[in-house]
């Protein structure tokens, strides 16, 4: 990841698989490595979701809407979420609340990335 002002940092987890379209794309991920924190391990488990395919956690009342709705993305959504890079893409420091591109533990929920990429290796 990098921010608006060039510093980076990443997270590497020892294991990263998705479950088949069958069980919701379920996020399972090992032993986290790494400078940008831990912002993945609390979905490790969830379905993903998107604006018209929920499956978080979150009841679907008028307080507590899809989170891929409320956070404008697709992601591993639980009861909501620590990490969301495919949010909006603000830029920066941002108020419009946690729908940007961010990484909570690096940046928190009111800073959108610049730049993310996500790498997978292939078992050996």
């Amino acid at each position: 990841m990098e921010d608006v002002e060039g510093n980076t940092a990443y997270a590497a987890y020892d294991t990263f698989a998705i479950s088949p379209e069958s069980q919701n794309y379920k996020l399972h991920i090992g032993t986290y490595s790494g400078t940008a924190g831990d912002s993945l391990n609390g979905h490790d488990g969830w379905s993903f979701s998107t604006k018209d395919r929920d499956n978080d956690l979150r009841d679907n009342d008028d307080l507590s809407s899809s989170c891929a709705k409320r956070y404008k993305g697709g992601w591993w959504y639980g009861d909501c979420h620590w990490s969301n890079l495919n949010g909006l893409y603000h830029l920066g420091t941002h108020e419009s609340g946690a729908d940007g591109v961010n990484w909570y533990h690096w940046k928190g929920h009111n800073y959108s990335v610049k730049r993310t990429e996500m790498k997978v290796r292939p078992n050996s």
